[in-house]
């Protein structure tokens, strides 16, 4: 850097530092993504639809002391997308069906789950999908709400 005496002060030229830094701050706009939200990213990248929020609402019930009754509507409703996901009328369209298909999501949801609660929590959360999972009205709903299956194109031109 140059220096410029005017009248017994120096001035600096900051001309060819500035230059510098410009490109300095260009490059440093974006830091680097720390690694706790790398894992999360990278949890959220393997999460099937409806995964991360159904985790969520499960690990929420099981560090809390209310039952069921108390899960948010918007929760609830999270964890029965999950649990209905995948259904459609190809894979059956009666209440049997529609369980069995809850249950075995169910059983996805607590393997997603039991790495966030101990084993008592994780009983709490089996109570809960056991009751979620059977509950008649969400059962119907889901059953009344089937979409058809996607055709394919085996055999067509």
């Amino acid at each position: 850097m140059n220096d410029i005496e005017n009248n017994g002060q120096v001035i600096k030229d900051t001309a060819a530092h500035d230059s510098g830094n410009k490109e300095q701050k260009r490059t440093e706009k974006r830091p680097a993504i720390s690694a706790k939200a790398q894992t999360i990213l990278s949890f959220l990248r393997s999460c099937t639809p409806y995964e991360a929020d159904s985790i969520r609402v499960m690990v929420n019930y099981a560090t809390g002391k209310g039952d069921t009754d108390t899960i948010e509507a918007t929760d609830m409703l999270a964890v029965n997308r999950f649990l209905n996901h995948g259904l459609d009328k190809g894979s059956g369209a009666s209440g049997e069906a529609v369980m069995r298909h809850r249950q075995v999501r169910a059983q996805k949801l607590m393997e997603a789950v039991k790495e966030f609660v101990n084993i008592g929590q994780l009983c709490r959360v089996s109570v809960a999908l056991m009751r979620i999972t059977s509950d008649t009205k969400a059962v119907e709903d889901a059953r009344r709400h089937l979409q058809q299956s996607t055709p394919t194109n085996d055999g067509k031109n």
